[in-house]
């Protein structure tokens, strides 16, 4: 099992306890199970990220690098 997996089970274990504990736990584990969603989204970033590599970055002209601003009508 990859990290992506483990973190989806926590958070699918987290909030099935949430379903079957007592009012006063439920917020507990429904909060577990939101900490383990976030860090199942940290790791697919981080998977694509590693697949992608970064970005790559191009000439992007905006009006202003071609000498013509909006205030002054050059």
């Amino acid at each position: 099992m990859n990290n992506l997996e483990g973190c989806r089970e926590m958070d699918f274990l987290c909030r099935h306890r949430a379903t079957l504990d007592s009012v006063h736990n439920r917020w507990k584990w429904l909060g577990e199970a939101e900490r383990w969603r976030d860090l199942a989204h940290r790791e697919a970033a981080s998977w694509f990220q590693r697949r992608a590599g970064p970005m790559p970055m191009g000439p992007n002209p905006h009006e202003s690098d071609r000498g013509q601003s909006k205030l002054g009508g050059r």
